[in-house]
């Protein structure tokens, strides 16, 4: 890929709007990945990243069809700092090698720019790899909310999820620009569309 390709990441505590964020982007003519997504697809039966988890965590996390049980992988990893660190350690690697893998082949058409999902951007370090970070930010109440409905989980739950988190501020203070997801999807993206808009005129009209 010869081609210089703008790298966004897009980041922010569960349940504050990131997939919304990375949907406007797409509709702007953006690619966009997830490595929520990506995460999946290194833990699939048959690749290196799945054989790590068994050999980490052992049967028990194995559905009958072979599988991994994600919710009560989530529960262990939720009440055991140690093995949620372990298993960061063993896949952060293999998601960044396939995310940079999906950027730079991934087909380009008049927007030479791709934004990336990152939940754990900070923590993983893998801001370094992007050119611009981004931030979203809502309501503690409104990502309880979200997380409680999204995962089917009860509201304590839900803040233990968050409490394991980077706080908000500590994002906000890192990344190079913020976005409040605090009113209507409309305002969102209508906040998106000027960040953009303020990005390319500094990276793209070089």
């Amino acid at each position: 890929m010869d081609m210089k390709i703008l790298k966004i990441a897009v980041t922010g505590s569960a349940g504050s709007g990131k997939s919304l964020v990375c949907k406007r982007f797409k509709e702007l003519g953006l690619i966009t990945l997830d490595c929520d997504i990506i995460a999946r697809q290194v833990v699939e039966p048959g690749e290196k990243g799945f054989k790590d988890i068994i050999h980490l965590f052992g049967q028990d996390v194995l559905l009958n069809h072979g599988g991994l049980d994600r919710p009560k992988l989530r529960n262990l990893i939720l009440n055991n700092s140690v093995m949620r660190k372990k298993m960061e350690e063993l896949l952060h690697p293999r998601i960044l090698e396939q995310m940079m893998l999906q950027i730079s082949t991934a087909a380009y058409k008049d927007v030479k720019a791709v934004a990336v999902e990152v939940p754990l951007l900070f923590e993983s370090g893998m801001d370094q790899f992007f050119n611009v970070t981004i931030a979203v930010m809502a309501k503690d109440q409104d990502l309880v909310k979200r997380i409680s409905e999204r995962d089917r989980v009860k509201e304590i739950d839900a803040e233990k999820m968050l409490s394991l988190q980077m706080p908000q501020e500590e994002k906000m203070a890192r990344a190079d620009h913020i976005l409040y997801n605090i009113g209507t999807n409309s305002e969102l993206f209508e906040s998106v569309d000027i960040l953009f808009h303020k990005i390319q005129k500094e990276f793209l009209t070089r």
